[in-house]
């Protein structure tokens, strides 16, 4: 009984979603401000993109990643967020990737 109460009190913290530091659109290098506005319209309700960039100008130093069919909006930022780090890590790109909120 305990053991059910002290996993109730946790759960809050659990279902929380995370956070992640965030960008706006117009804060974007111009070519990534394009891409995301093609990716946009199909989001979805769920859908979030992130981006991560060392240069405004140089495209292989610019990371944009989308995740679309997802479950939940947290579900979505997260994997936008998880897929955007790895290919920032390919890219080598040391700046954060953040999420693209409007």
């Amino acid at each position: 009984m305990i053991s059910a109460c002290l996993l109730l009190a946790a759960l809050p913290g659990l279902a929380s979603a995370e956070e992640f530091p965030t960008i706006s659109p117009s804060q974007l290098p111009g070519s990534l401000q394009e891409l995301y506005a093609r990716e946009q319209p199909g989001l979805g309700q769920y859908g979030h993109c992130a981006a991560g960039f060392d240069s405004r100008t140089d495209g292989l130093k610019m990371a944009l990643s989308c995740s679309i069919y997802v479950r939940s909006s947290a579900q979505g930022a997260r994997l936008a967020v998880k897929l955007c780090n790895e290919r920032a890590a390919f890219l080598k790109i040391k700046a954060p990737c953040k999420l693209i909120v409007d």
